[in-house]
């Protein structure tokens, strides 16, 4: 028969906590994820499909994965995070209001940081310029360079906050429905932290042929941009678990995502160019103020897996 195990880490005494993490499922459920999405990359790859909409549709992976091994093992979706909150909880909005404001602060910070020591200094109107140039050969009547440089800045801040983040939200989901919806609480009985740092280690791992085959995210640096990323990713593991066992839903940790991937190429867009693995907002430096806001919810007990609901899964006999 199928018996789902419902507790909280806080009723676990430390020797059972080890004991209820699934370990088959969480393997069946990594090899799936890596298999789906790494196949779908290389394989659009080489039918020659563009870049962005092969990495988009490959983001599907995780969740698709979750789902599969959910039926597999007849886990059923009860700890799957999909309510926008759980019952009687109070004070949600705040959640969500956190997952919005996160993501432009946290770029902000690794702005600042990386113009306050020196690395990267203020270039927001040549790059626009830049961009303005390569994509117009002539200037329209009636409107000079710097109106359509203010024009084009202003709209994409407008959408980067708005229209770009639910639509991203469909593609961020397709991983976050895997990563915190399955991956997360199936670690948890681990302690919050463990089980953010695994599911970050795992989710930059997945982006691996991405970066070595097209230099995603890091130019240049095919190896090291491999292990740039697992650090990015097991920094944001941890905030958006934080997310994610606050509220007992993935939706969250979905919205934090997409706004991130909206907003983060501000700093590109406002910075002179630099290495990727030192620069804002995703290069080492200009990671430090999201590690040091990690280390403050590691310290206050906000990564505590306690108020999200650990269903260890099905226990066949």
């Amino acid at each position: 028969m199928d018996t789902n195990i419902t507790t909280s880490e806080a009723q676990l005494p430390s020797s059972e906590k080890s004991a209820t993490v699934q370990w088959a499922g969480i393997a069946l459920y990594i090899i799936i994820a890596f298999a789906l999405s790494w196949a779908l990359w290389l394989g659009l790859g080489a039918l020659g499909v563009p870049f962005t909409i092969r990495a988009a549709i490959g983001m599907f992976g995780p969740a698709l994965a979750a789902v599969i091994v959910r039926l597999l093992r007849h886990e059923g979706f009860a700890d799957a995070g999909l309510r926008l909150g759980a019952r009687g909880q109070r004070g949600t909005w705040r959640i969500y209001l956190a997952a919005y404001l996160a993501p432009p602060l946290l770029i902000a910070a690794s702005i600042g940081l990386v113009l306050l020591v020196g690395y990267q200094h203020w270039a927001l109107s040549a790059n626009m310029h830049a961009l303005l140039n390569a994509s117009l050969k002539t200037i329209p009547a009636g409107y000079t360079a710097d109106q359509l440089v203010l024009i084009s800045l202003l709209s994409q801040t407008a959408l980067a906050f708005t229209f770009d983040i639910p639509f991203n939200m469909i593609f961020t989901f397709g991983e976050e429905f895997g990563w915190r919806g399955y991956l997360l609480p199936r670690l948890a009985p681990l302690g919050g932290i463990p089980a953010a740092i695994i599911t970050g280690v795992v989710w930059g791992l997945w982006h691996a042929p991405l970066i070595v085959l097209n230099g995603y995210n890091y130019p240049g640096h095919p190896w090291l941009g491999v292990l740039m990323m697992v650090v990015f990713t097991t920094a944001l593991s941890c905030v958006f678990a934080w997310l994610r066992f606050r509220s007992s839903s993935v939706w969250p940790s979905t919205l934090a995502h997409a706004a991130f991937n909206a907003q983060a190429g501000f700093g590109a867009l406002a910075l002179s160019h630099a290495d990727s693995l030192l620069s804002a907002p995703i290069g080492l430096i200009g990671l430090l103020p999201m590690i040091a806001f990690v280390v403050w919810l590691a310290l206050t007990g906000r990564l505590s897996a306690q108020p999200v609901q650990v269903i260890a899964g099905a226990q066949k006999s």
